[in-house]
């Protein structure tokens, strides 16, 4: 009999227990749904403060019926459940403080595809001209330029304003009106990479590179249509289709309509990158990585805001377009202070070498950090023209007092002492009838150096590697000479 009574003790203590767990159970499903529910809203999204301008342009665009999760959750469940997980993370870091001002999101064309939304064939067909540009989906929804594969989000970003995923112009400026630099001889692309320089392209249309890559046209024509009425400005008529008629170009007139574009060097991938540049790879690759995948970066955060149109042109009628005779008036100065490739070819093929190139450079001082003091230029000082030259004073804002008087004359003695000697030796050379191609190549490298001006300042190790360089070329004819 206790037995009996103590079973059923254990049976009402389990049936009561249970109804805790199994109703707990429910509970905690039922919060689950809600929760996934809540977290799915714009709203939601709108919770946390870094959110709010996002959140203020998305409520004024042409998606403001979508929620958030549609578009920065790819379909599928194993997506869904990963990006709830990675939020519940990101709640996490907001109560410890640890969330970024800038997030990170990305939209996937598997998502602006999803069912109910945009499909590949309607966004082929779909053709806008706007009056002032034109653009034709079909041309560019999976072609390829430079490595980049062209979807949704290449074009659409959050970069143009307050405005939610637009197009900002600066994009199709960069794929079609710019290209890259020609390649230095001698030099590999990887050691190029580190500092990719883009050049406007000439008007031409559509072709294929030397990858069999459709080329995007440059022609104005590619992207406007010439404007069908007369226009007045500046109490003149201009009747575009009269001057089209004569086989006008239109760069006879709008010259000077893209600005040219800002140089892409080590200083911009340190805004996102800590380290690891030394792990640069070729320019196709590099497109590649930075415009797929969840990380993926809009195409200014790299190659900056490229300007295109009559603003521009303006700009450069002011300045009479100086680049057009005063051409790489800095060339050899910016190369002896970067020296990037140089750097860049010693680390690919040496990976021991932890020599930087430049100490200044790898600390972001631009020339306006030792070029302070004003002064007329010495070509005519009385035109009222100032030039901003360099002032040892400028190395005592970063360095202790006295450092740049200090060290200034030391490596410029330095410098011309080890000039003179080379200088002197190639001459002797020469008369001593030793290699002519070894002679003009000292010779060039001598002229590198007394070109620079700054007699070893601009980059002291560089310029010693120069008049190294130089020597031994000198050194080595001689001893060639000597043998035969």
């Amino acid at each position: 009999m206790k037995n009996l009574g103590s079973k059923l003790r254990d049976r009402l203590r389990f049936r009561r227990w249970g109804k805790w767990i199994l109703g707990g159970g429910i509970l905690f499903v039922l919060l689950s749904i809600a929760s996934v529910e809540v977290t799915s809203t714009a709203s939601f999204c709108n919770s946390c403060h870094i959110m709010e301008p996002y959140y203020a342009s998305w409520k004024t665009s042409a998606h403001k019926g979508i929620q958030c999760v549609q578009c920065h959750i790819e379909p599928g469940a194993d997506n869904f459940v990963a990006a709830k997980l990675n939020g519940l993370g990101q709640v996490v870091d907001d109560v410890l403080n640890r969330t970024s001002n800038k997030p990170s999101a990305s939209v996937s064309v598997m998502s602006c595809t999803r069912s109910g939304c945009h499909t590949t064939d309607t966004l082929k067909s779909k053709k806008i001209d706007t009056g002032v540009f034109k653009f034709d989906h079909s041309k560019h929804l999976g072609e390829k330029h430079l490595g980049v594969e062209i979807t949704c989000t290449t074009c659409h970003s959050h970069v143009k304003g307050n405005t939610h995923f637009e197009v900002n112009t600066t994009t199709c400026v960069t794929c079609h009106l710019t290209e890259l630099a020609p390649q230095v001889a001698g030099v590999p692309e990887r050691a190029q990479t580190a500092s990719i320089h883009l050049v406007v392209r000439r008007n031409e249309g559509a072709h294929k590179d030397e990858h069999g890559e459709k080329v995007p046209p440059a022609n104005c024509t590619a992207c406007h249509d010439a404007p069908k009425r007369s226009i007045e400005f500046g109490g003149m008529k201009f009747d575009h289709q009269q001057f089209l008629s004569f086989g006008a170009k239109c760069e006879s007139c709008h010259a000077g309509v893209t600005g040219t574009p800002p140089e892409i060097d080590d200083g911009r991938c340190l805004e996102c990158h800590t380290f690891g540049i030394e792990k640069v790879t070729d320019s196709r690759e590099m497109h590649r990585v930075h415009t797929l995948g969840d990380h993926k970066v809009e195409c200014s955060s790299c190659h900056g805001s490229i300007r295109h149109g009559l603003k521009v042109q303006t700009a450069s009628l002011e300045n009479f377009e100086c680049s057009r005779c005063h051409v790489d008036q800095h060339k050899v100065q910016r190369g002896n202070y970067f020296n990037v490739a140089a750097a860049h070819a010693s680390t690919a093929i040496t990976p021991d070498n932890k020599e930087p190139a430049n100490p200044m450079f790898v600390a972001h001082v631009d020339c306006t950090g030792c070029h302070t003091r004003p002064r007329p230029v010495d070509a005519n000082p009385d035109s009222g023209a100032m030039v901003l030259a360099a002032d040892a004073a400028s190395c005592d804002r970063c360095h202790q007092q006295g450092f740049g008087a200090r060290m200034i004359p030391l490596w410029q003695k330095s410098t011309r002492t080890m000039y003179d000697q080379v200088e002197a030796s190639t001459n002797a050379a020469d008369k001593e009838g030793a290699d002519p191609a070894a002679i003009a190549a000292a010779r060039a490298l001598l002229t590198t150096v007394r070109v620079d001006g700054s007699w070893g300042v601009h980059n002291p190790k560089r310029t010693q590697q120069l008049l190294e360089e130089a020597r031994d070329a000198i050194l080595a004819a001689r001893k060639k000479r000597e043998g035969t």
